[in-house]
């Protein structure tokens, strides 16, 4: 079955957007997998889900325009939905400035939001129109005064914060001792500093960090105001909470009063760089099983599932492996659980992870959740392996809103699909003719 149609074989295109009127998520899985066409691993991209967390993030924090983190999601679908919602983009590198330019994407929508760039990529970035970016150190703007002049910078500063991951170890000047000192470097050469950014670190839990940052932007405002000098833009980074955390209300409320404080001059243009908060519970992985072996351990039966992608696929960032379960039509199951090692399916011994699932066989799928961050952005192809194709799918309410925005073309959207209809395989093409070499070669015995 799986090499009966060679013209499947292609590059892997973005697939079109399976428009639904009234079937879900569960259904298209359900469909894919009762097909037994499937048999790939791939991931469904929930466009509403996106939809509601964009607009949810600009009604929670109105004063902040939205520029997306695309480090944190890359797909052509989920690019082309915030592009349509009229998001802007914080891009960490040239192939990413490229990617968002190739749709068509004005370059003062982008912010290249990386404070250490080689020469070549400032002037790759000069080049193609980008304007924004910051710098946190000396070396940098000596750079910058050589490589990109015109640039309009923004002085990423420190801000000490209680996060999974602490941004501030790699990125950003300190407040109290090195911020003026740059400000008056950048001057000295002629620089346009524009504004302050600063980034929390992602998962912070310290929500008072967002408070502590917009206060020592505003002194660095002052500062420049005094020289003479006047900025006009306050990027407060990302690291937000996704929706099912109450504390993104805590932190979106706290932002807003603060910066109404703080700085209460419309004219200050405020960015927030979201990512994860805006993809994450829009993309769901499903895996089939291929194999299960179960063994004794510690007097304990331990299942060894083997699946079709693993830690050297798209589950690199491990905290990818949080939520997974076996795939029905409750969508949870209420069997006891059991010690069970994922493994995925390359030839590393380390490609596993040790989670509690229910006891499975080799006709399950198992459902990873919340896998629209870190994930396809990680993942490797170790060993050969592809990265799972994406199945988008959008309601048709939504579809109706959105499907007229000049990004999209028809081609983007199935109306009436044929909700069993399998992704492309990804797997190569076959040789033409696979017969003996002419060339020298070790044969295995027949």
């Amino acid at each position: 079955m799986m090499f009966q149609e060679t013209q499947r074989f292609r590059e892997f295109a973005a697939p079109p957007a399976f428009v639904l009127d009234g079937s879900t998520e569960a259904d298209v899985a359900k469909a894919l997998i009762e097909s037994k066409q499937q048999t790939e691993p791939f991931y469904i991209f929930d466009m509403d889900e996106a939809y509601r967390h964009i607009q949810r993030f600009k009604q929670s924090i109105p004063r902040a325009q939205v520029f997306f983190a695309m480090k944190a999601n890359h797909s052509e679908m989920m690019l082309k939905l915030a592009i349509a919602m009229g998001v802007g983009f914080d891009c960490a590198s040239p192939g990413e400035i490229n990617k968002i330019l190739n749709f068509g994407v004005d370059p003062t929508s982008i912010i290249y939001a990386v404070p250490n760039k080689t020469p070549e990529q400032m002037i790759y970035a000069r080049i193609s129109g980008v304007k924004h970016t910051t710098f946190n150190t000396a070396c940098e703007l000596y750079k910058i005064k050589q490589y990109w002049p015109d640039a309009k910078l923004l002085i990423r500063i420190k801000v000490e914060s209680e996060s999974v991951y602490k941004l501030g170890e790699k990125f950003g000047c300190l407040f109290e001792t090195e911020a003026v000192g740059l400000l008056e470097t950048a001057a000295g050469l002629g620089l346009t500093v524009i504004g302050v950014a600063f980034h929390v670190g992602s998962g912070c839990s310290s929500i008072e960090s967002y408070a502590v940052g917009i206060r020592h932007a505003r002194a660095l405002f002052d500062h420049e105001a005094k020289a003479g000098r006047h900025m006009k833009i306050l990027d407060i980074g990302g690291g937000f909470y996704r929706e099912e955390s109450n504390k993104f209300d805590q932190v979106s409320k706290l932002i807003t009063d603060t910066l109404a404080q703080l700085f209460p001059d419309p004219s200050v243009q405020v960015i927030a760089e979201p990512g994860r908060y805006l993809c994450e519970a829009a993309f769901s992985l499903y895996c089939s099983i291929n194999k299960v072996q179960t063994v004794m351990r510690n007097n304990k039966p331990l299942n060894k599932v083997y699946m079709n992608d693993g830690h050297n696929g798209t589950f690199r960032y491990l905290e990818t492996w949080q939520s997974v379960y076996k795939f029905n039509d409750t969508r949870r199951s209420k069997e006891d659980l059991e010690d069970t090692i994922l493994y995925g399916p390359s030839p590393d011994s380390k490609d596993y992870l040790e989670v509690k699932l229910p006891r499975c066989t080799d006709q399950d799928w198992l459902v990873f959740d919340m896998q629209g961050s870190y994930t396809l952005v990680f993942s490797g192809r170790f060993a050969g392996y592809e990265i799972p194709l994406i199945r988008p799918i959008i309601s048709k309410k939504i579809w109706a809103q959105i499907k007229d925005r000049a990004i999209f073309s028809a081609s983007d959207f199935i109306v009436y699909p044929d909700l069993a209809e399998p992704l492309p395989s990804t797997l190569p093409p076959l040789p033409p003719y696979p017969g003996r070499s002419e060339y020298p070669h070790l044969v295995l015995a027949d």
